[in-house]
């Protein structure tokens, strides 16, 4: 790399350098993130007066030299942390608006198979309501005929009673008569 030297800019991506700070609204997966893929910056990094530029040198570092190579490891495994979370962050947010499309399909279903069972279950009342007012019908016509026929059963008993009663009051009639017409009380 003969010709150019590396100055670190501080931060290198703004976005990224703001999630690598904790935040208010940072959650546990983002701060775990955070643990893991972001190692606590080196502090000649963490200074403000570092910038990081690619530029023509005028005098060439020597290849083998070790503050260079740090430099440029740091910069690359910074850069490279700062994509990761990127991506990580995106996967999250379109894995957090996947969740809630399919939550909100979810309630669609749920809402749905309610109406269905609340309609079945009113069929099923209206049908076991139908059912029994077809039994109450049956039940009423069948208490009908029994105190129709009863009636007559009574009607033909009392007719019964009532004609054996006019024929013995006619022959107890006619036995008086005949009696009356021995003893010659009556006349023709």
């Amino acid at each position: 790399m003969a010709g150019h030297t590396i100055e670190v800019l501080t931060p290198v991506f703004p976005a990224a350098a703001m999630r690598l700070s904790p935040a208010a609204g940072e959650s546990d997966l983002e701060k775990t993130l955070r643990d893991l893929k972001a190692p606590p910056l080196p502090p000649w990094l963490s200074s403000p007066s570092v910038t990081l530029t690619l530029s023509p040198s005028t005098g060439a570092p020597s290849a083998s030299s070790p503050r260079l190579h740090i430099e440029k490891g740091a910069a690359f495994d910074l850069a490279e942390c700062c994509r990761d979370l990127e991506e990580k962050h995106g996967a999250l947010a379109a894995h957090k608006k996947e969740a809630a499309w399919h939550l909100r399909r979810v309630e669609q279903q749920l809402e749905a198979d309610k109406a269905c069972r609340k309609r079945e279950t009113m069929e099923e009342v209206e049908a076991k309501v139908k059912k029994l007012r077809e039994e109450q019908a049956v039940a009423l016509e069948r208490i009908d005929a029994e105190y129709k026929e009863q009636l007559m059963v009574l009607r033909r008993d009392a007719e019964a009673k009532e004609q054996k009663l006019v024929e013995q009051w006619a022959a107890k009639h006619a036995k008086v008569r005949r009696l009356m017409e021995q003893m010659g009380c009556c006349r023709r």
